[in-house]
């Protein structure tokens, strides 16, 4: 698979140790501004002065199958919109944009083309998850019928500091919500994955703790009830003390015949009624995980196979839930999802 990507910094830095050992993934063009973040990357990864280039358009001129938009939000449907046209097919990172009714126009503008979009929800590519989704139904652990998520991050109480500086940036700052479409958009899309439905409705508190740093929301308390029945209770914050989860969370699992814990990135435990049997599954398909995963089942869904990374048709479910929480927050009532589709 052919890759031409766009940005050589921060997260986009990541994508280039995922290409560079996939030996199925060849970089095409890299596209950067250049500077001491670009030489690094040059140099770790063997990247040669030819595959690098500071302009999009020209790079668009090369073969490839993909199209990597690894940049801030508000340049994610400009980019995406050149490489298709251009005959490419493209994956943006999460979120799409933080505007919903510029991603509203951005499916209107795919609606029939050849082309795909896809978004990269990389932390539904978490063996755990898969593990649980594989053991669900009555010969294994039970049918799901809600789940406990926790995710809790920050480090420190103090305003401002170095610890926090990762998330003043301009363009994080300038984001409709930090809280919710860069952090908890992880989540909302990994329940979305792991119940097979979409949200049907939300009930949202929201507030900003006094020491925070953050414009906007700063912490939230979320129910969820999904089209098919499941329903989940979730908790976010980028502004705990203490006790901080892994950014995939701490997720409690409950199934009709027992549950499933998952916590600090650990394997699962399974905790079963006294008067029901059932196992995890050891036998489940699993792509590899984070980035690893997403481009191998990229190179499925690029030859019209099924796989696991959303196109942006079905992205549009899990970024709709952060517009419709900041609306249920804002409003003090539930929110029909239909009321932001």
């Amino acid at each position: 698979m052919k890759i031409i990507q766009v940005g050589s910094s921060g997260w986009a830095a990541g994508w280039l140790e995922y290409i560079h050992n996939d030996p199925d993934c060849e970089l095409v063009a890299l596209v950067s501004r250049g500077g001491a973040t670009l030489e690094a990357a040059k140099e770790k990864w063997a990247i040669s002065d030819a595959v690098c280039c500071t302009d999009y358009d020209e790079a668009l001129k090369r073969e490839a199958d993909l199209v990597i938009v690894a940049l801030p939000h508000k340049f994610h449907i400009d980019y995406a919109k050149k490489a298709v046209l251009a005959g490419k097919n493209v994956i943006i990172e999460k979120p799409l944009c933080d505007n919903l009714d510029e991603a509203k126009e951005f499916l209107r503008f795919m609606e029939g083309r050849r082309e795909k979009a896809f978004v990269s929800q990389n932390y539904r590519f978490r063996p755990q998850l898969w593990q649980m989704k594989a053991s669900f139904g009555s010969e294994g652990i039970g049918d799901p019928a809600w789940a406990n998520v926790v995710f809790r991050h920050g480090v420190t109480h103090e305003r401002n500091s170095e610890k926090t500086a990762w998330q003043r940036k301009d363009w994080r700052q300038q984001q409709t919500s930090l809280l919710l479409l860069e952090v908890a958009i992880h989540h909302f899309d990994m329940l979305r994955f792991i119940s097979g439905s979409n949200v049907k409705s939300v009930y949202a508190r929201g507030w900003n703790p006094e020491w925070s740093d953050l414009n906007g929301i700063g912490a939230a308390f979320i129910m969820l009830d999904f089209e098919n029945g499941f329903r989940a209770n979730y908790s976010v914050t980028e502004k705990s003390i203490g006790f901080p989860t892994g950014y995939q969370a701490d997720w409690i699992m409950q199934t009709d015949k027992g549950a499933v814990k998952w916590e600090n990135d650990e394997p699962n435990k399974l905790s079963m009624s006294v008067d029901a049997q059932g196992s995890l599954t050891e036998d489940f398909y699993f792509p590899g995980k984070d980035r690893a995963g997403v481009l191998a089942e990229l190179k499925k869904q690029l030859i019209g196979e099924k796989g696991a990374v959303p196109e942006v048709f079905d992205n549009i479910n899990s970024l709709a839930i952060g517009f419709a929480v900041l609306k249920s927050i804002e409003e003090d009532r539930p929110v029909l999802l239909s009321e932001i589709l």
